[in-house]
């Protein structure tokens, strides 16, 4: 299974997003990567944790379902197999070259999914500036040409999805 029926709208929207391409955006397009590759995201995680057991909060735990974030991400990359972009269009720096993906399908962004999951477990943000964030994210994965856009929406929709169910599990109320 594979997304192929969204393979024109993807090169479409990946030719236009590159269409604009820089030395100066292919730095910032690459840091940004940084900040969403597993071992980034799992040491946040991890710091969230820390924080909110000193604070004594009954959801400390809540941080630790990027695991199954990242556990749906692997899975969903086996099932549905959409290739990678193509080598030509990928502009990413690489500034950790021995730290790559294990996957060689693309569906979804696992560096939206975990940014995603993390940005909207962390109470704070205005959702303007999260808002913000996760477009950047979002268009630099393109840009690098790491990702298509369906990969982006898809790891939007399941980082989103992984924090909804895991603050309201959280938050919900408790029984008398």
């Amino acid at each position: 299974m594979h997304l192929g029926l969204l393979r024109g709208w993807d090169r479409q929207l990946l030719d236009l997003i590159q269409s604009v391409a820089r030395p100066e955006l292919d730095v910032v397009g690459s840091v940004v990567t940084v900040f969403g590759q597993s071992e980034v995201t799992a040491g946040i995680a991890a710091g969230l944790v820390v924080a909110r057991i000193r604070a004594r909060r009954a959801d400390f735990w809540v941080p630790l379902a990027i695991v199954i974030t990242v556990a749906l991400e692997a899975v969903t990359k086996l099932v549905v197999g959409q290739p990678l972009p193509p080598p030509e269009v990928q502009r990413d720096l690489a500034f950790f070259p021995g730290v790559v993906a294990p996957f060689v399908h693309s569906f979804p962004s696992g560096h939206l999914a975990r940014d995603a999951f993390l940005l909207l477990i962390a109470h704070g943000w205005p959702r303007i500036a999260t808002g913000l964030a996760l477009t950047l994210v979002a268009v630099s994965r393109v840009y690098t040409g790491q990702h298509w856009p369906s990969d982006v929406l898809g790891g939007l929709l399941l980082g989103s999805v992984v924090a909804w169910l895991a603050n309201a599990l959280a938050h919900r109320p408790r029984d008398a």
